[in-house]
Parts: structure tokens; sequence; C-alpha cells
């Protein structure tokens, strides 16, 4: 009987603290988490202004398969506001990772399924970005979108008349 609580004793000073509670990420990457959970639904519903103002107001970089450009905040809005951008038929981020760079800044890696079609596959594109804290909450200043060039391009979409 003794030795009975004695191993009891002994296991429930090495089991260590309990575990945290389980609940939404805290911090900088559960604030990007949302960020980029509200990202995809302004890239579905085309909310061209709200995807603009999810850059940094400084500017933001742009890389992927060969090429870097700086474009100033107004290009961006330009870009979204602009006839040649079309929201995506369907969206969803996929396999999404999250690291801090530190207090005010998160890496942000994974894949992402663009819409073209009904009907068809979508794209799928890597996707890395850099998140920091400006104006109050997380900006874009960097987003790396780059798709294999193994992948075929996508075929056009059929005309609907």
């Amino acid at each position: 009987m003794l030795t009975a609580t004695l191993l009891l004793a002994l296991a429930a000073a090495c089991a260590g603290p309990p575990a945290p509670p389980a609940g939404p990420p805290r911090g900088v990457t559960g604030e990007a988490r949302s960020f980029m959970d509200a990202y995809a639904r302004d890239l579905l519903a085309g909310d061209r202004a709200a995807i603009a103002a999810r850059y940094d107001s400084a500017g933001a970089y742009f890389v992927g398969n060969g090429s870097k450009e700086f474009e100033s905040y107004e290009a961006i809005r330009a870009r979204y506001a602009g006839a040649e951008w079309a929201p995506p038929r369907g969206f969803e981020w996929r396999d999404l990772s999250f690291e801090a760079a530190g207090p005010d800044a998160v890496v942000v890696t994974g894949l992402f399924a663009w819409g073209t079609c009904p009907g068809a596959p979508p794209l799928v594109v890597s996707y890395t970005g850099l998140l920091v804290r400006r104006g109050g909450g997380l900006r874009i200043r960097l987003e790396d979108e780059s798709v294999s060039p193994r992948t075929p391009p996508p075929a056009p979409c059929p005309d609907p008349r």
C-alpha cells in the first residue's frame, strides 16, 4: 500500500504543470490568423477597397517567379480598383503556417486555391507574406505568390452565352 502511494505521489510530481486551456491563438500569430481569414472573405466578396486597405500604407514588395517589385500604396489601390483585376470564383487558403518575426511582425506561408471558372479546378499558388503592425493593425508589407512552372495555365472560361 505504501509503495502504491509513493508511486502515485511520484507520478503526480513528475507530471508537470497542466496544459493551457485550448482556445484561439493569442498574440500576433492569432491576430495574423484572423487577418488572413478576413483577407479571404474580402477576396471572395470582391471588396476592392478592403483588399487594398490590407497593404502597408508605405507600399509593399511583390516577389515571385523571378521578379521583385515595390509598389506604392496608391499603385496597389489603383491595381485593385482597375478593370484588369477580377475577384476569384472561389478562394481558399491551404496549409497556412504562422511564424512570429517579432512582437509586431508575422511571416505567413502556405498555399491558396484561386477559382477561375465554374466547374474547373482552381489554380494552386504558393504564398508567403510578411505582415507588420501599422496603424493599429497588421498590414501586408511583402507578398510572394508563385505558380509552379509545371502547372499548366488555366483554360479560358467558356463564354456564358
